[in-house]
C-alpha cells in the first residue's frame, strides 16, 4: 500500500512539472516581413523593436513566452515595443537573422534582440542570459527587463 502512495504521489508530482501546450512561436510566419513590418510600425509609433529569437520545442523559450503574454509583463512591453517572435526551429530557420544581429542563439535560447525604430541594433543578449528563463519567475523576468532593457530605451 505504501509503494502505491508513493507512485501515485510522484505521478502527480510530475503532472506539476509538465510544460504547458503554450507555443509562442508561429512556425509558418515569415520573419523577414514581421520584422519589416514592425520597422514600419515602430516608426509611426515611436517605439522600439523587441526580437524574441526561439523555438517551439524549447522549454526555456516557452516560459519566456508565457511570461510575455502575462498582463504586467505584456503592458511593459507594449508600451515600449513592437515585439516580433522569430522561430529559429531547432537551430535550422530564420538564421540569417540572428547573424544579422550577432548571433544571439548561439549561446542558447531564447534570445532578445533590441532594434530602434529604423532596425538598428541597440542591445542583444549574447551570452545566453535567458537560456534558463524556466528558473526565473516573472517578478524575476520584469525585474531583468527594468534592470537590463529599460536604460537602453532612456
Amino acid at each position: 500500500m505504501k509503494k502505491l502512495i508513493l507512485i501515485s504521489t510522484l505521478l502527480f508530482s510530475f503532472n506539476c512539472w509538465a510544460l504547458s501546450d503554450y507555443q509562442p512561436y508561429d512556425e509558418t510566419a515569415n520573419a523577414q516581413n514581421d520584422i519589416a513590418d514592425a520597422i514600419n510600425l515602430a516608426e509611426k509609433t515611436d517605439k522600439y523593436i523587441l526580437l524574441e529569437m526561439g523555438g517551439n520545442w524549447c522549454p526555456d523559450c516557452r516560459t519566456l513566452g508565457e511570461y510575455f503574454a502575462r498582463e504586467d509583463i505584456k503592458s511593459w512591453l507594449d508600451e515600449r515595443f513592437i515585439v516580433v517572435a522569430v522561430d529559429v526551429g531547432e537551430w535550422d530557420k530564420n538564421l540569417d537573422i540572428a547573424e544579422r544581429y550577432g548571433n544571439p542563439i548561439s549561446e542558447g535560447i531564447p534570445s532578445l534582440v533590441v532594434l530602434d525604430a529604423e532596425g538598428n541594433l541597440e542591445f542583444a543578449t549574447l551570452a545566453g542570459e535567458l537560456a534558463t528563463a524556466r528558473n526565473m519567475s516573472g517578478d524575476d523576468l520584469i525585474e531583468w527587463l527594468k534592470t537590463k532593457i529599460q536604460p537602453i530605451l532612456d
